[in-house]
């Protein structure tokens, strides 16, 4: 009954659209003028608030971090000597040359306080890093080169045997062979506001003004909630600060002597814009040209090509109007959030389009085939809608992430106004310019019956088509023991990007790409001046660094600097680098240290000495190397401080830098996707049951759907393509756009079925008037995600080539696999009646 009254709501749709037209033309007038206006409300966010919400552990940890040790967001540039030595007097001068370009930011803030280098905070390389030295019984700290370098070669080498032997500055800033050398750029990236505005009186590049004002924070302030938010991401500034960074770098005059190699943060984000932003003109270039041409195949008329695309366009403005209005920022994922809504957008004015131009060779006139063709394809796209939007749906439903439950949202929303759109505006455009149809003879027809061969084969063969799928899902299968959860941003890139080039270069010859840090909070005014504590921060990094040494390249903490402090003070004998034995000694030590240099004790001891940091550099890795560190560091800690938590009691470990953010941020969405993808099934075998009426019909749909879900997943496992941020959402989502072509097949079986009792007949004339728009549909939206490939980072890419499997899979499943079952139940409940009924009349006599 419903099904009926739903059937001829849509067949009246038309007729009802028409008389109402120009009604319909002013409404969306102003519906293009309001979204417009919407679309220019958009802003971009992709900061830690952003992805993890203002309640999160992860974001309030990050900017307990920021707030006691500053912003770690740095860039990293490191520089290959051309003469293969950075203490020839060449290097060494180009060294000092580029070093003293980067370090006069100070001056062009003077210049212009707008200037992107208004972000930088210090500059540290071998010219300037502080080192300790003791001279009798007196600490002083000096510049390791300083403004001249030394002329004689005997001075050089003396220099360059001091670098190599200081822990704290091989590997962090000079390689094991010398041959390269590295700049470290504080940047105010992702500081606190407070941090910020404080940072913006520093207009002569002092690192002392910068230090004394962010280290005025208290913690326990009832205004500390409000006083310390995260600044926005604008990933423009990071664009400009990099291209001024680049521009310094080019004024140096080091071409000659360098090449010169950028990594971190900042970088990784300039790169997206610089090459990944810049690509996705032309993949949406490529994409509307590919759907040009098949719309033109399809149809052989502009009417075909021109509608679908306006469609397609007023769908994207109506959602990114929506996106405006509602004041939601938008994310790093709104690129494939339009892309999908293109191509969804596309498929529903494409199967309406094809039916109509199916009635239309029947002989229908234009009103009469428009109304045949909304009733018969009008429900089935409405349907098709709505698990579609459970498939995106299920993302805000399992909230991996606020942007990722955002994107799922506003696809929702972007797919039910392409739904709108086309239910409302097609009618009009149709009536006004169609494609020719004129009926087609017997023999052109018969040319034309693409499903012919397909009904013969599915006839012939069913149930060796049903055991090759059969076949096919155990072999597939077999991959899923061999997929496994990784995510490498970096080894997504192409390998001959320059992004990747530099941070290969910095993994293999320096202190590693990303960093991780570890803030100890004691909770306790002056608890460092406890010996006990400082042996146990030692035997816990020495812990992580013995552990993980393929990973920890580098680490630094206070512990080093006090046994670097004491083996000085003992004439630099190497037996006494170690830690002080007595608290008395360790006060003793952490005096002079800040006494001499405040500042480098502000980067890792707090000014009230209850927390301190321990900075690890570590080489680029799998997402999955990362959890195993972190998740081992916790457990550490816990053994080595539990016999202080009677003295400490409120004491924790906080994790920070770009490695826990992100680590944290893939467990979620890692932990999401089953969540995720069970939602989408439970909620759209819910609708099929509604849909269908029938347990039968509505297993047999989601069979069919499940299956090019398993074949890509299993082929991912047989290529050895990982599990990430990307590849991970494809289930949920396909599943939600695969169950379509099965809702359209069989429900069309249905409306066959109540026609005639001859299941042959019904699947003969099912395929003969859907095949064709379901290939038109499938070939349109694999095809536009095939546009992906275009793309350098490999994730984008995986999507876009798993989604296009699914998608053909999903049409092969539905035309071959649906159309077996049904003929093969018929064919075997055949003989099992007769059996039944032999058996009966032999009973009976």
């Amino acid at each position: 009954m419903m099904k009926n009254i739903f059937e001829q709501f849509f067949a009246a749709l038309p007729g009802a659209i028409w008389k109402f037209r120009w009604l319909v033309l002013l409404c969306y007038g102003l519906l293009v003028a309001v979204c417009f206006v919407g679309a220019g409300k958009v802003e971009k966010d992709d900061s830690l608030k952003a992805w993890f919400g203002k309640d999160s552990d992860i974001f309030k940890n990050q900017r307990k971090f920021d707030t006691t040790f500053g912003s770690n967001e740095d860039v990293y540039i490191v520089v290959e000597a051309k003469d293969g030595d950075i203490f020839t007097a060449e290097s060494l001068s180009a060294l000092l040359a580029l070093h003293n370009e980067l370090a006069a930011y100070g001056v062009d803030i003077q210049n212009n306080p707008d200037t992107p280098l208004r972000h930088t905070r210090e500059v540290i390389s071998l010219v300037n890093v502080q080192v300790t030295e003791v001279e009798g019984n007196n600490l002083f700290v000096r510049e390791f080169i300083g403004p001249t370098i030394p002329v004689s070669a005997e001075k050089r080498a003396a220099l360059k045997a001091s670098a190599l032997e200081n822990p704290e500055l091989r590997l962090a800033f000079i390689s094991d062979n010398a041959k390269y050398a590295a700049i470290s750029i504080k940047t105010d990236f992702g500081e606190t506001l407070k941090a910020k505005s404080a940072g913006e009186h520093n207009l002569a590049g002092s690192d002392e003004l910068m230090l004394d004002m962010a280290w005025e924070v208290d913690e326990s302030s009832p205004s500390a909630e409000e006083t310390f938010e995260e600044a926005e991401k604008d990933y423009d500034e990071y664009y400009k600060y990099m291209e001024s960074i680049r521009a310094k770098v080019k004024s140096a005059g080091v071409d000659d002597a360098f090449n010169v190699y950028y990594a971190g943060l900042p970088e990784i984000i300039y790169f997206q814009m610089d090459v990944l932003d810049a690509e996705m003109p032309v993949i949406f270039s490529g994409l509307f040209l590919l759907i040009f041409i098949l719309l033109l195949i399809v149809f052989r008329h502009m009417a075909g090509v021109v509608w679908p695309i306006v469609i397609v366009v007023l769908s994207v403005l109506f959602t990114v109007g929506f996106i405006g209005w509602s004041g939601v920022p938008s994310s790093s994922l709104s690129d494939p959030m339009i892309l999908l809504i293109v191509l969804i957008s596309v498929a529903d004015a494409v199967h309406l389009i094809s039916t109509f131009n199916f009635q239309r060779k029947e002989g229908e006139q234009k009103p009469v085939a428009l109304s045949n063709a909304f009733r018969k394809a009008g429900l089935s796209c409405f349907f098709t809608t709505i698990t579609t939007v459970v498939g995106f749906g299920s993302l805000w439903i399992a909230k991996p992430s606020v942007p990722i439950a955002n994107f799922g949202f506003f696809c929702a929303v972007g797919i039910l106004c392409a739904f709108f759109v086309t239910i409302t505006l097609l009618p009009l455009m149709l009536r006004c310019w169609a494609p020719g149809a004129p009926k087609l003879d017997s023999v052109n027809g018969a040319q034309r019956d693409f499903s012919a061969p397909v009904f013969r084969l599915v006839d012939s063969h069913p149930g060796k088509i049903i055991a090759g799928f059969a076949i096919g899902c155990v072999l597939f299968g077999v991959g899923f023991v061999h997929l496994k959860v990784d995510t490498n941003v970096i080894e997504g890139y192409k390998p001959d990007s320059y992004i990747r080039k530099a941070f290969d270069v910095a993994d293999q010859n320096m202190g590693g790409t990303q960093n991780i840090d570890f803030m100890i909070d004691l909770n306790e005014e002056n608890a460092l001046y406890d010996a006990d504590v400082l042996l146990r921060i030692d035997e816990f990094q020495r812990k992580i660094e013995s552990e993980f040494p393929d990973l920890v390249v580098t680490g630094i903490s206070i512990a080093d600097v006090m046994k670097r402090v004491n083996q000085q003070l003992h004439s630099d004998d190497p037996a006494h680098y170690a830690m002080p034995e007595t608290s008395g000694e360790v006060s003793q030590l952490l005096f002079l240290f800040n006494n001499v240099s405040p500042e480098e004790r502000r980067k890792l001891v707090s000014d009230e000495f209850d927390a301190t940091r321990i900075a690890f550099m570590v080489r680029n890795a799998g997402s999955t190397a990362y959890v195993d560190l972190i998740a081992e560091s916790n457990r550490w800690f816990a053994e080595t401080f539990s016999p202080l938590a009677q003295t400490y009691p409120e004491m924790e470990l906080v994790n920070a830098g770009g490695v826990v953010t992100f680590m944290h941020l893939f467990d979620r969405i890692a932990h999401s996707q089953l969540t995720s993808f069970l939602t989408t099934l439970g909620m759209v075998a819910i609708m099929l049951l509604f849909v269908f009426r029938s347990f039968y019909l509505s297993v047999l749909a989601l069979v069919s759907s499940v299956v090019p879900i398993g074949l890509t997943f299993g082929a991912m496992g047989w290529l050895g393509i990982d599990l990430n941020q990307f590849t991970m959402i494809v289930a949920p989502i396909i599943l939600g756009i695969a169950v379509d072509d099965s809702i359209h097949l069989i429900n069309k079986l249905r409306m066959c079925l109540s026609k005639t009792s001859d299941m042959h007949i019904a699947v003969r004339e099912a395929l003969r008037e859907v095949i064709q728009p379901l290939a038109f549909t499938s070939i349109v939206l694999s095809g536009g995600l095939l546009t992906m490939m275009y793309s350098s980072d490999a994730s984008f890419q995986a999507f876009g080539y798993l989604s296009a499997l699914a998608i053909l899979s999903a049409f092969v499943a539905d035309v071959l696999l649906i159309p077996s079952i049904c003929l093969y139940v018929v064919r075997y409940k055949k003989p099992v009646a007769q059996t039944q009924a032999a058996s009966a009349q032999a009973v009976s006599h």
